[in-house]
């Protein structure tokens, strides 16, 4: 039973991240708001409580985002980006979950050297391995090409120490059964350990993907190709147009949003289960 005193304090605890979630969500239901209203209509309802509302009767309400979908490359900027993340979290799923395996489970020479290697990697600022990377895909020739885009971002120090901590975390009797089934090491990662470890393979998927939905930096440097653009940067020439009415800058963005909302609604539980997993290991 909770106390009198328990419940005061969850009342006010609940109370309060209510308060601050409607805080966080203003600018959110601002630009949702807003994105269906004409230039004329935004600056109308700028200082009034008007300005978190629909333009209710008013017009057709998704002309911005037609306007958008029909005249820009935003779409054909959305695809490239879902193929290279679809591309990159299959890859870094078992290139990075092969390497925490072998740091977790597989004894070989200077493994604990290099699972502190790992660790000085993944403080490394990102914009000195992102100059090395341009360096090397330059030099090989794969500038404007989706395989020097994809290649040096699928091995990642983050995801590899995540899949280490949770793999080591697995009993070893497993392997040990699974090998009076001919159960071979790489059967045995694909078919058992993998499955075994949804919540850490979920949370990587989703890091990888937010990460290549949101960069903007290294695409920019790699792509110079208008077909090849992700989406970031197509979201920028769309917003730097002079042409582009506010309404239609807020539908952009509002777009470019809606997949990462939809991401962490559906895995938000698998996410939470990653976190906890990774955070301790034994042995």
């Amino acid at each position: 039973m909770i106390s009198k005193k328990g419940k005061r304090l969850n009342l006010i605890l609940c109370t309060f991240l209510i308060i601050l979630s409607v805080f966080f969500l203003f600018p959110i239901v601002w630009m949702v708001m807003n994105s269906f209203k004409s230039e004329a209509m935004i600056a109308q309802d700028l200082n009034s409580i008007a300005a978190f509302m629909p333009p209710l009767g008013k017009g057709n309400w998704f002309e911005n985002y037609i306007n958008i979908i029909t005249n820009s490359s935003l779409m054909r900027y959305m695809a490239n980006t879902l193929v290279y993340a679809t591309i990159l979290i299959v890859c870094s799923i078992v290139v990075n979950g092969l390497a925490g395996y072998a740091l977790a489970k597989i004894k070989f020479p200077l493994r604990e050297v290099w699972i502190f290697v790992i660790l000085l990697l993944m403080i490394v600022p990102m914009e000195t391995i992102i100059t090395i990377h341009f360096i090397m895909i330059a030099k090989a020739g794969l500038l404007n090409t989706v395989i020097g885009y994809i290649l040096p971002m699928i091995v990642s120090p983050f995801n590899i120490f995540l899949f280490r901590q949770v793999f080591s975390k697995l009993p070893d009797d497993l392997y040990e059964a699974a090998q009076l089934d001919h159960c071979g090491p790489i059967k045995y990662f694909f078919r058992v350990v993998l499955p075994m470890s949804k919540s850490i393979v979920a949370t990587v998927g989703v890091f990888t993907f937010l990460g290549i939905w949101n960069d903007f930096l290294w695409p920019s440097l790699v792509f110079t190709s208008n077909n090849l653009l992700t989406v970031q940067i197509g979201l920028n020439s769309i917003t730097a147009n002079d042409n582009v009415t506010m309404g239609q800058v807020l539908a952009t963005v509002t777009i470019v949003t809606i997949p990462v909302l939809i991401i962490y609604s559906l895995f938000s539980k698998q996410l939470v289960e990653g976190a906890i997993s990774s955070g301790s290991k034994e042995g």
